[in-house]
């Protein structure tokens, strides 16, 4: 394909309609080829006059000289290619515009019967008037040989400067008739699936699929512009970073043809709003260029008609590119000073402060204290906004300036944890590097910490306590160093609990900082923390458990630490309290640190998702984790603890949700499904992951994971099934085998630990592995303990399970109504829940259970029969369908049954304030209502419904009456 054609072939395709139509009708045809400077007008033009030429016109292309001085100079120069035999009577005839005028002129365009003639006039812009004023007579006439006229004009932003021009730019000026007349062919930029073949064909650059966008957004699809961004890479295939590096630097070829014509006025507004951005106003490009008002908009006329600026306010230029090419031609000093007198201005204006510090960025030292603020400011916004990257350079931009030593520990700690996030090795160098360098006690302390921290966080638990013993080394031959001790032992037992199983065995009993920690402030928090986990590992008094997290929980807006929340919320969740965790998990953001773009945001968003895990929340858990999916996928490659533990979580939740290639796929690209993991307490999860992903292709290796796993929190001194129920599991696969005297040992051994610990959830799941050991009415009483207890705790979702296995084993007891309502239970618990395999199963078992004939007489989830019905006479049972079972899941064992029904029994976990509020709305009352009767706030009575909501297990105001139903 011609060059010319390139991306161009419905434009082609016209121009040689406009050939065959003068051939055709034996007159005339005129058509315009309209776009901006580069857009391949002339490419095309040429194009144009190799098909005229190939079809048997004779052709004449000339471009304008811009001589208005010379009448009908373009004229003279066509007619010579048209008879070059013929000059001196050209020349002689056509020497003044005077005499004959255009009239006489268009007798000298050869005219033989059979011989058309294509005339192609590039740049009407620089054309005479004279010579337009003969192009436009001789479209008027009616020659006897087919005639084609082409002309090329730039369009921008108003419109065609052949019009505007100060030549002939009046509609009765000879410029705007031909234009008129003219059928237009207007040239916009290329496609992007056609840029690839312009770039091999113009740059011998290879574009792909992820380049090629990027091409077009920087330059619009203009060619030209495209040459200029790839000729620095011809003979490659640039990557979209390099890309967008060479138009940054603003280094690029043919800028002159752009800015060369523009006056000083137009050129320094060009470059205020190139320093500004795009949507810059006009007054403030005006003062940032040091022009009145009325001198920046008629630059901005002028830098519109020369396609620099798009047409419109605030001001923009119509390509990237055009932008940086700008930029590339201010020295650096100007450019910096342009950035600095920006950053005041638009201060002044009170604009967003990350915008101003986008400017102070670019500036440089400022060595101003309100620069340093707003630097500071931003930094934290555009960690807000999920931009750390951003963020970082603007805190880089903070360390340029004068800083006391605290101050620039302070920014140098929060710039080296955003880097943790994008960029872990570099957080680290400087982390080291400036604690080596550090003298003043207290900041070697803070570097200590945050280099730990980072590392820990990293998977390199090892290095974070040998910086703990160096900080601890160091700081013990200081005076007054006992409390900072005290930290870095507290830090260092965090940072082990996180390594291999040999570190966290070598770390300080509890007991030991018990005697020396103060329990006030954040060490007492921390010892809290730190006790509460040790007391849900060991699994023998929850009550401890319970009562040192709430002491551990991070106070007041801005305290504590995202590390603070994980532990004592964990433990809250494995002590039952799941309401209480979920708030504390709606305050998180008001952890320190916990912006998005690092992080501490991360493992409160994990938190978060673990809550609604345990409340058997599938979707909303899939929810939470799947944006932090590639992030958590890429860390936990390199052994990130909290992306093991994430990417395990979303594996196991897809597994229940019924998408078992997803979580294979996200335990393929963690690796995670290869062996050996590390021998750590986050491999724990990956392996409880992967046998979930594998219980149902591959039950043997489930199991040997699992198996794997309790090896590994044996090793740790975790007791607590609540940590993880892996003995009811592998029981649950060993019967499934037949294996049931191993099953029932596993199972007993985990029903005595869950006793101990004494929440309704554990026991609950141990009993329910103990029944499948065992075979009629025992399993049937192992598996009404088990829903009883379940039924007492929020997760809906284990329930579901043993409602599935009870009503199974009921139908094969012969006792239909009985298991009718299990399997109705069963159902609407999964479907609420998101698990589409299990309500899949409990439909199968149904379905079976119906082809016995022991069945209800029907399944409606209202009312039973209570006599076994006539197997000739039972209609076709069924489930209720899904929305119905998505939009009321009940909270009961039992459907509701008609008459008075006692209230129910979770009424006694609500408080007097939560008892009070579901009473009136019962009764009808409004949000507001209730409000206004019990003097609090409409987010305070919110708060508590939604409390006691979870409670009770059901999802509004519908529910209530059966709940109250008799109280």
């Amino acid at each position: 394909m011609a060059l010319g054609e390139i991306g161009r072939r419905n434009e082609t395709a016209r121009l040689r309609a406009v050939l065959e139509r003068s051939r055709r009708d034996r007159c005339p045809v005129v058509a315009v080829v309209r776009g901006e400077p580069g857009a391949g007008k002339s490419t095309l033009l040429e194009a144009f006059g190799a098909d005229a030429s190939a079809a048997g016109f004779r052709v004449a292309v000339v471009r304008g000289t811009g001589a208005e001085d010379r009448p009908y100079s373009t004229v003279n120069r066509l007619i010579a290619q048209l008879r070059p035999d013929d000059r001196k009577s050209v020349d002689v005839q056509h020497r003044t515009p005077h005499g004959d005028g255009p009239g006489g002129l268009t007798a000298a365009v050869p005219t033989e019967r059979d011989a058309p003639v294509a005339l192609c006039v590039d740049d009407m812009a620089q054309v005479d008037s004279w010579s337009l004023r003969w192009l436009s007579e001789l479209s008027r006439t009616v020659p006897t040989a087919p005639l084609a006229i082409v002309l090329t004009v730039r369009i921008c932003g108003a419109g065609a400067e052949a019009v505007s021009s100060p030549g002939h730019g009046t509609p009765d000026k000879p410029g705007a008739v031909l234009l008129a007349a003219a059928e237009p062919i207007d040239l916009p930029g290329l496609l992007t699936h056609d840029l690839p073949e312009a770039a091999a064909a113009r740059c011998r650059v290879r574009l792909d699929t992820r380049t090629a966008p990027v091409c077009g957004e920087l330059t619009g699809g203009n060619p030209a512009l495209l040459h200029a961004l790839l000729a620095p890479h011809a003979g490659s295939a640039p990557t979209a970073d390099a890309l967008r590096t060479t138009a940054a630097s603003g280094v690029l070829a043919g800028a002159d043809r752009w800015l060369a014509p523009l006056s000083t006025p137009a050129l320094a507004l060009a470059r205020a709003v190139a320093v500004l951005g795009g949507g810059a106003e006009v007054v403030e490009s005006a003062e940032l260029a040091r022009l009145t008002v009325e001198e920046a908009l008629g630059a901005v006329d002028q830098l519109v008609d020369a396609c620099l600026l798009a047409n419109r306010t605030p001001l923009a230029f119509r390509h990237p590119l055009l932008e940086s090419m700008v930029l590339g031609r201010i020295a650096a000093g100007t450019r910096a000073a342009l950035h600095l007198r920006a950053a005041a201005l638009l201060r002044d204006r009170q604009a967003a402060t990350t915008t101003v510090a986008h400017h102070l960025v670019a500036a440089g030292l400022v060595g101003q204290e309100w620069a340093m603020r707003c630097l500071r400011r931003a930094a934290r916004q555009l960690e807000q906004e999920g931009r750390p990257q951003d963020a970082a350079r603007c805190l880089r931009a903070v360390l340029r300036e004068p800083l006391r030593p605290h101050q620039k520990s302070a920014v140098r700690r929060e710039l080296a944890e955003l880097d943790a996030f994008v960029d872990p090795e570099r957080g680290v160098r400087l982390l080291d590097a400036a604690r080596c360098e550090s003298q003043d006690p207290g900041v070697v302390l803070e570097y200590a910490l945050a280099l730990a921290a980072v590392l820990a966080e990293c998977g390199r638990a090892e290095e974070a306590v040998t910086v703990l013993d160096d900080a601890a080394a160091r700081l013990g031959r200081t005076p007054g160093g006992g409390s900072w001790q005290l930290r870095l032992r507290l830090h260092k037992a965090f940072a082990c609990r996180r390594g291999p199983l040999w570190l966290a065995q070598a770390a300080d009993p509890p007991g030991n900082l018990t005697r020396r920690t103060s329990q006030r402030g954040n060490l007492g928090r921390e010892l809290a923390a730190l006790r509460a986990v040790q007391e849900a590992d060991a699994g023998a008094d929850r009550g401890a458990a319970v009562r040192y997290a709430r002491q551990g929980l991070p106070r007041g807006k801005g305290r504590g630490s995202a590390t603070l929340l994980w532990h004592t919320c964990g433990v809250l969740v494995a002590a039952g309290e799941v309401a209480e965790a979920w708030t504390h998990c709606g305050r998180g953001r008001q952890v320190a640190g916990a912006r998005p773009g690092r992080w501490d945001h991360i493992k409160v968003e994990l938190l978060r998702a673990a809550v609604l895990r345990a409340r058997g929340d599938l979707q909303a858990a899939d929810a939470a984790l799947t944006p932090l999916a590639d992030r958590l996928l890429a860390f936990a490659a390199t052994g990130h603890p909290s992306a093991v533990t994430g990417v395990a979580a979303l594996a196991e939740v897809r597994v229940l949700k019924g998408a078992t290639e997803s979580a294979c796929s996200l335990l393929a690209e963690s690796g995670l499904d290869r062996d050996p993991l590390p021998w750590r307490r986050d491999s724990v999860h990956a392996l409880a992951a992967r046998a979930a992903v594998h219980a149902g292709d591959d039950p043997a290796r489930a199991l040997e994971d699992l198996l794997a796993a309790g090896r590994l929190l044996e090793e740790a001194g975790v007791r607590n099934p609540a940590v993880l129920p892996w003995r009811s599991r592998a029981a649950r696969l060993l019967s499934a085998r037949g294996e049931r005297e191993e099953a029932a040992e596993l199972a007993g051994a985990e029903v005595d630990d869950a006793r101990r610990w004494g929440t309704p959830e554990s026991i609950g799941t141990a009993l329910h592995a103990l029944a499948l050991t065992e075979n009629g009415e025992r399993r049937i009483d192992l598996l009404t303990d088990a829903a009883g207890l379940l039924a007492r705790s929020p997760d809906r979702l284990h329930r579901a399970f043993v409602q599935a296995d009870l009503g199974a084993g009921l139908a094969e007891l012969g006792r239909g109504e009985a298991a009718c309502a299990a399997l109705l239970s069963a159902f609407r618990l999964a479907r609420a829940c998101g698990a589409e395999p299990l309500a899949s199963h409990v439909q199968g078992v149904w379905g079976s259970f119906r082809g016995t004939g022991r069945g209800p007489r029907e399944l409606s989830g209202n009312a039973t029969s209570t006599a076994a019905p006539d197997p000739a006479g039972v209609r076709e049972p069924s489930l209720p369908p899904a929305s119905a079972a998505h939009a009321s899941p009940q909270s009961d064992a039992q459907p509701p049954q008609p008459g008075p029904q006692p209230a129910s029994p979770l009424l006694d976990r609500l408080t007097p304030q939560e008892r009070k509020i579901l009473h009136l709305a019962k009764e009808g009352h409004s949000n507001r209502d209730i409000a206004g009767r019990l003097f609090v706030a409409v987010r305070t009575v919110e708060f508590h419904l939604s409390g006691a909501y979870r409670k009770l297990g059901i999802t509004g105001r519908r529910q209530l009456a059966q709940v109250f139903s008799g109280g």
